[in-house]
């Protein structure tokens, strides 16, 4: 594969570090409807580009004909997978998750955690999750690692 990591002697400016990130309260713009919340990463791209790929996101999570709902009209786990997309749209090599399912009650998080495994198989990205909850992070992961005491170990 590809070197994600550089030495200290290079510098790579963030727009280009081809890193999302989907943050632990999603972090919608509440001003923007669906469809540019997701192109906001790709906001360089000509339009019919990013019209493309909202529609190939919203498909792949699930959500067609959702893009000119704003933020509030959707439920937490339709503000999550939005925000996945959002984070997907650049087609980053790696995507960090920090703890995307703490705010959902324990029936959506189960079955959001098995929507989001698949979409990220289907997307064919790396991804770090970040969480305290032993069963999500078996459940979405191919490897999981631990750390305690300042050591990571990976089962």
């Amino acid at each position: 594969g590809r070197q994600l990591s550089v030495s200290g002697k290079h510098q790579i400016t963030p727009e280009l570090r081809e890193v999302g990130m989907v943050f632990q309260d999603y972090a919608l713009f509440p001003h923007m409807n669906v469809e540019k919340n997701i192109t906001f990463g790709i906001s360089t791209q000509p339009k019919s580009e990013q019209q493309a790929r909202v529609k190939e996101l919203l498909s792949l999570i699930g959500l067609e004909g959702i893009e000119k709902k704003y933020p509030h009209q959707l439920s937490g786990g339709e503000q999550q997978r939005v925000a996945l997309a959002r984070a997907l749209a650049p087609s980053p090599k790696l995507l960090l998750l920090d703890e995307p399912f703490s705010s959902l009650d324990k029936n959506h998080r189960n079955q959001l955690v098995s929507q989001v495994r698949s979409i990220l198989k289907k997307a064919q990205v790396t991804s770090i999750l970040v969480t305290h909850d032993e069963d999500e992070a078996n459940a979405l992961a191919d490897k999981v690692g631990t750390i305690q005491n300042k050591k990571l170990t990976i089962k």
